[in-house]
């Protein structure tokens, strides 16, 4: 019985022996297999041909054709560009964008949109570039993919733009000025040097300033007080709708303390202010500081549109304010609304220490409905105030409504200073409780009008209101047009004017150099 119990013992441990083996064995077969198919499963997936691979390079390939795709539609948009507005500009070549090329060890160059990006970053960053030169390599346009070396590139935000470029330049808050834009101090850093634009143009400059609590000045540069010369800026486009403190907005710069000549700016400004301190706005420049600042042989075709209710000022030129201004003419047309409380001041041309050769063909309309704005100085060519006028031609309109006006041909405010050998051709009308209308000049005291002419038709006298102290020689009314001198007889004094034989300027005077 024993034995049989071994026996039994003996064949089951056998046995269970035996299981295990085949149990081992089916587990290492188990684990290869899984092992085997893992391995499967990873190179399926990150192999060659692998899904995440492919998945990988679908993602690539998809993001290159969505690019690819915006590039087709920005060389469709330049081809509509071209074809509406006129505008061709070349591709640039630039090697390295962002970087301005050097001649020499005075002069840099900008030959893209981003290398007009990095320099107005770099100036408005502390580099005044003072005793240096910057040259304007070729024509840009800012809605041109042709001007930019990547439209689409993403990598300019330590510049201000965070997203693609091409987009944040011409939409938004649109190119940020060359220079502080944003003013609590008179001492900011602006540019100093000498801006040589070679006769090459910017085109399609897009700003648009809202709310600050600071001064705000804007234009291409905010503000110069170096040497701008041979710079054409055209189809400007600057929005302002603000309740800061001051705005100064013009195609040029929006302050200049320096030289601005051989310029010319075409295109708009809007403003909308409630509430603000001053408004300065202007087609070439904005604000003066009248300390030897000089515009020289320049035009604009800027039109200037204000809608405002700020309780104090509102100065608005064709050209702008300057120490002195001198063979320069206006062709735009500024309008100016709202219900401002303060001294509104618009001019054709400007306001300086002396203008000289200078036209303005632009009309002026300005329109206040309260009676207790602020009075209203209108003039085809300068406000006025111990100042010099000299070979200068109206021919735009005036037509203004407001509580008390003082408005003229050439000078609204006529005091202290002296007119010679200008005419006015251009109609004056006005409503308003209080008018002082003249021809020629507005309301008029200690002041020497000599040589000047002006036509029957555009007011009923030469001088608005006549005070003490007024010397008038050879001042004629006539009463035929065709009786009236020449343009050019009367601003071509330096010799900087010529006929425009093209019709680039309506048949109208042009500078020698356009």
């Amino acid at each position: 019985m024993k034995k049989l119990e071994v026996i039994v013992r003996e064949k089951l441990e056998s046995r269970n022996q035996n299981e295990f083996g085949i149990t081992l064995i089916a587990l290492i077969v188990t684990i290869v297999v899984l092992l085997i198919l893992v391995g499967v499963t990873i190179a399926t997936l990150t192999g060659n041909n692998g899904i995440i691979t492919r998945a990988n390079q679908a993602k690539t390939e998809t993001e290159q054709a969505e690019k690819e795709e915006k590039y087709d539609l920005e060389k469709q948009a330049d081809f509509i560009n071209e074809y509406a507005n006129g505008i061709e500009v070349e591709q640039v070549t630039d090697g390295n964008p962002g970087v301005l090329e050097t001649e020499g060890t005075d002069t840099y160059v900008i030959n893209s949109i981003e290398d007009l990006v990095f320099f107005a970053h770099d100036v408005t960053n502390g580099n005044t570039y003072e005793g240096k030169t910057v040259k304007l390599g070729l024509s840009l346009d800012f809605n041109s993919s042709k001007s930019y070396v990547d439209p689409l590139r993403t990598d300019y935000g330590e510049y201000g733009y965070n997203g693609e470029l091409k987009t944040l330049l011409t939409s938004k808050e649109g190119f940020k000025p060359i220079g502080t834009i944003y003013d609590s101090n008179i001492s900011i850093d602006y540019f100093k040097g000498t801006f040589d634009g070679n006769f090459n143009a910017i085109y399609n400059l897009y700003q648009n300033i809202e709310n600050s609590e600071y001064v705000t000045i804007a234009g291409l540069f905010s503000t110069n007080s170096g040497t701008i010369k041979r710079l054409k800026v055209e189809n400007v486009n600057i929005n302002g709708s603000t309740n800061n403190l001051h705005l100064l907005l013009g195609g040029i710069a929006g302050r200049n303390l320096g030289k601005v000549e051989q310029c010319e700016s075409s295109g708009k400004i809007n403003v909308q202010a409630n509430g603000i301190k001053d408004i300065y706005t202007g087609g070439i420049v904005a604000q003066s500081l009248f300390s030897g600042d000089i515009i020289n042989q320049c035009s604009s075709n800027m039109k200037i549109n204000i809608n405002s209710t700020n309780i104090n000022g509102v100065m608005v030129s064709g050209i702008g304010l300057s120490n002195e201004t001198r063979n320069c003419y206006y062709t735009g047309e500024i309008v100016v609304t709202g219900e401002n409380s303060g001294i509104k001041n618009i001019s054709g041309i400007g306001n300086a220490k002396s203008i000289s050769n200078c036209y303005n063909t632009g009309n002026i309309k300005v329109y206040f409905d309260n009676e207790n704005v602020g009075d209203l100085y209108v003039a085809g060519i300068m406000l006025g105030g111990g100042n010099i006028i000299q070979n200068c031609y109206n021919l735009g309109e005036i037509d203004c409504k407001n509580n008390k006006i003082y408005i003229a041909g050439i000078e609204s405010n006529a005091q202290n200073g002296e007119i010679n050998n200008c005419c006015n051709i251009g109609k004056l009308n006005a409503m308003g409780n209080i008018i002082i209308l003249g021809s020629l000049t507005g309301y008029t005291q200690n002041q020497i009008i000599k040589d000047s002419k002006w036509l029957v038709g555009t007011a009923e006298k030469a001088i608005g209101a006549e005070s003490e102290n007024v010397t008038k020689n050879n001042i004629e009314n006539i009463d035929n047009i065709n009786n009236m001198p020449s343009i050019l007889s009367v601003i071509n004094s330096e010799n900087c004017f010529k006929e425009d034989t093209n019709k680039i300027n309506n048949g109208y005077p042009i500078l020698n150099w356009q």
